[in-house]
């Protein structure tokens, strides 16, 4: 019963942040999803089941009506209220939203512009991860010609669907270049993406770097770059991503903006990856 009841409060959490996320204030999430859950009920029922204090419910439902997505059942004594069906609800709420953001974008674009050209940084870094991943899909959203990816461990570029999509919608070319096992991590992203599986090689890089690549105690657990992403956009910029081995730290990407450097840095990382993929060949025989 205990653990049936923290399932619940988990359960009622999680429902509450997704609302919050729309717009909703925390009392109102809670108000919502208590109607919703007992269906027509009273200010009473619903302060009493969504632990609301009894001074706010009527405050909170009333802003809930003036949403729209909750009613008062006319002639009722005590006053009882419906919820809205939820599908019609959420539409309405991400409608908002939606209007929100792009209301919201037209203005401060036009604040953006009045700025007038600024002086590009050389290199910065940034750390934390929705700081990584607004970084990653900038540089996507102002690709012009092609986006390549390096890394044998891809999983992160699940949360740049949409900026994919976009991008291939404008004709921008785009590649990930990973090894077999790294190929699987991100189902469907080839929907999105040409997907390039890392094939060893005996090029100039590797001859160079070959006492690391052939150190007989390398595995791909222990080798960074398995746990690294680089992006090379257009050429002239890169993005390269540090994910941590544990969770106590945060990652880490770093920006470059100088064509030799995003070359050569394409290059070694590549080469890399290929050697990754070596490994895992070698495992797998």
């Amino acid at each position: 019963m205990h653990t049936c009841r923290i399932g619940i409060r988990m359960t009622q959490n999680t429902i509450v942040g997704d609302l919050t996320s729309l717009g909703l204030t925390k009392n109102e999430a809670k108000a919502y999803h208590s109607l919703v859950r007992l269906g027509r009920s009273s200010a009473r029922v619903i302060a009493e089941d969504s632990g609301i204090p009894r001074s706010k419910v009527y405050e909170t439902l009333g802003l809930l009506e003036k949403r729209g997505i909750i009613k008062k059942v006319s002639g009722s004594d005590p006053t009882l209220f419906d919820p809205a069906p939820v599908d019609a609800a959420l539409d309405h709420l991400e409608e908002k939203v939606k209007s929100s953001a792009t209301s919201a974008r037209k203005m401060l674009r036009g604040l953006q512009s009045l700025r007038g050209t600024e002086a590009k940084e050389f290199a910065w870094a940034v750390q934390g991860m929705e700081q990584v991943i607004m970084g990653l899909r900038t540089a996507i959203e102002n690709a012009q010609e092609y986006v390549f990816i390096a890394s044998a461990s891809p999983i992160l570029l699940s949360h740049l669907r949409g900026a994919f999509s976009a991008a291939k919608s404008r004709g921008v070319k785009i590649e990930l270049f990973t090894t077999s096992l790294g190929s699987k991590e991100v189902p469907g992203l080839d929907h999105y993406l040409q997907v390039t599986i890392a094939m060893p090689s005996k090029d100039l890089l590797i001859e160079s770097f070959k006492e690391i690549f052939q150190a007989p105690a390398l595995s791909t657990e222990e080798w960074e770059p398995t746990r690294m992403l680089i992006m090379n956009v257009d050429g002239r910029e890169s993005i390269g991503v540090f994910l941590p081995g544990d969770e106590s730290s945060q990652p880490w990407a770093l920006h470059i903006r100088s064509r030799l450097v995003v070359l050569i840095q394409w290059q070694v990382v590549k080469t890399v990856i290929s050697s990754v993929e070596a490994i895992i060949q070698n495992r797998m025989s």
